[in-house]
């Protein structure tokens, strides 16, 4: 799955629990901004730490039952590679051009 920024923010391939990016045109500046305090720069290049309800929020309609659990097991392996922020709730994802 991954978060495109365009006129607005969406969740797009919201079943594939095998990646997560944002695409974006742009710095990481612009990407924070356009995130509305949901997100934070991460001290990597080119991620973002991006609030984990958030993402959520944004699956609302494909967010089901078994959505959730397989949101939760991917989250379970971003934590086993230190890319989830427990006391913020916000998990890192990187930033790629669209397309």
């Amino acid at each position: 799955m991954f978060i495109a920024i365009a006129d607005t923010i969406t969740l797009e391939d919201a079943g594939n629990f095998r990646e997560f990016h944002v695409a974006v045109d742009g710095d990481v500046a612009a990407a924070v901004a356009a995130f509305a305090g949901r997100a934070s720069a991460s001290q990597r290049d080119n991620h973002l730490w991006i609030d984990i309800a958030f993402v959520r929020e944004l699956a609302a309609g494909a967010a089901d039952a078994q959505w959730q659990a397989q949101f939760d097991g991917m989250l379970a392996y971003a934590d086993s590679k230190g890319w989830i922020d427990e006391p913020a709730n916000r998990v890192e994802a990187h930033i790629q051009p669209p397309g």
